[in-house]
């Protein structure tokens, strides 16, 4: 079987996943995740996000209940997302960060995660793309990344 290689759309989306898309509009083009789970964040009892995974796609999509249950949040795990036509998951931190340069990313911060928990996870993003780059015993593991933002509270919405 031919791999399908998807484009991640910073601000965007993934391929034709976009950023806003309610539940059952994913649900129509995906069907259902392999599993699901309703969780509490922030200070707010009332703050929910709704993440479903795609296993066989490594694919994690999240949806928040302040956003009328709306996809916020993308995360991959696999070579076949490309960012920018490129394939950056399993890339060391150094071709990584040769990469985004060569894509023209120069925003990037870089933040030691490591805990007991997740010994030696770093992570990278940036700002201006909305877009975070996880990395575990220095190899890229996981990319994820949300709408951008008009200002500190309103989502920029793709059309």
């Amino acid at each position: 079987m031919e791999k399908v290689q998807v484009e991640i759309l910073p601000g965007v989306g993934l391929g034709k996943l976009k950023f806003g898309m309610s539940r059952e509009e994913i649900k129509t083009m995906l069907g259902e995740p392999d599993h699901q789970e309703v969780t509490h964040y922030g200070d707010d009892e009332s703050d929910k996000s709704d993440a479903w995974e795609y296993h066989p796609l490594r694919l994690d999509l999240s949806f928040e209940e302040a956003e009328d249950w709306r996809l916020t949040i993308i995360s991959v795990s696999s070579e076949d997302y490309l960012f920018k036509g490129s394939s950056l998951i399993g890339l060391n931190q150094e071709e990584l960060m040769e990469e985004l340069e060569l894509q023209g990313v120069s925003d990037l911060e870089i933040e030691d995660l490591s805990s007991e928990d997740h010994p030696e996870q770093l992570l990278i993003s940036s700002q201006s793309l909305g877009i975070n780059f996880w990395l575990h015993k220095d190899i890229l593991e996981e990319i994820q990344w949300g709408p951008l933002f008009e200002d500190e509270h309103t989502i920029r919405w793709p059309e």
